[in-house]
């Protein structure tokens, strides 16, 4: 049986590309999350690792690598692969804000439960839920593959030695960040302002009629149509999370030409 060898050259190129892989896997929700456990992770994303080698392998040729520039092309390999997995967290967290929002108008606030797939930081009752279907949303949609096939790209056109950062990376990542808001708001906006409507007619009933027991009435209406509007918005929060995840192809393709852009 012929022997394997594999020069140190060889050997830097897959750790560059494991490094990449693996600090997108431990930000991602879910994969990234303490009830995965971390040789899971380490497992899936060395095996991501051996199948990208040999096609990164082809473009990308390392020869004479020194240790202060190995050093450098490590935390960069880290940087690109945390910001790959922050354009997905994006839509988690967008969606968790959007719970917690919801969750303070129809009184839920109170509530909260261990999230494990965002390192089990407790989150209201409707974030829990929500979550809970972005996931589902996130798998059945396939949205993974096009993870997994942005940073295939990436290598692609991002050559692993690379360390020089343009602004315009940062500037890309501070209007990503705005998406963390802008989601929220859009998906708790319908709940918010059927209670805020809601609100003022109990507090008009109890200016109007002072025996009405604002407080024993009101509270138990708000909880009832709060349940019954995210039941009824229900398709638009399943086609919104839809379409934000169909546009992680696009994202990705700004993330490599931000990254690709050298001033």
């Amino acid at each position: 049986m012929p022997a394997i060898i594999i020069n140190q050259d060889q050997l830097i190129e897959f750790i560059l590309i494991f490094f990449r892989i693996i600090a997108m896997i431990v930000i991602i929700p879910f994969i990234g999350s303490t009830v995965v456990p971390r040789w899971a992770k380490t497992g899936l994303a060395f095996f991501i690792a051996v199948i990208v080698y040999p096609l990164v392998a082809k473009t990308q040729v390392l020869t004479g690598v020194g240790m202060p520039l190995l050093i450098l092309s490590i935390l960069s390999q880290v940087l690109i692969g945390i910001i790959f997995g922050f354009l997905v967290l994006i839509v988690f967290t967008g969606v968790e804000i959007a719970g917690q929002l919801i969750s303070m108008q129809i009184g839920f606030g109170m509530i909260t439960l261990l999230n494990p797939m965002l390192s089990n930081q407790q989150v209201s009752l409707v974030s829990n839920l929500q979550n809970y279907i972005a996931l589902i949303i996130f798998i059945e949609t396939s949205a993974f593959y096009f993870v997994i096939e942005g940073i295939y790209r990436s290598f692609q056109t991002i050559p692993l030695t690379f360390v020089h950062f343009s602004p315009y990376v940062f500037q890309y990542l501070v209007a990503r960040g705005v998406d963390l808001f802008t989601i929220g708001l859009d998906l708790s906006i319908p709940i918010i302002l059927v209670t805020i409507l809601l609100n003022i007619i109990i507090a008009l009933m109890g200016r109007l009629a002072p025996q009405f027991n604002i407080f024993a009435v009101g509270f138990p209406i708000t909880i009832a149509v709060g349940l019954l509007m995210l039941y009824v918005s229900a398709p638009y929060f399943i086609d919104y999370v839809t379409r934000s995840f169909s546009g992680l192809d696009v994202e990705f393709n700004r993330l490599i030409n931000a990254l690709s852009t050298i001033s």
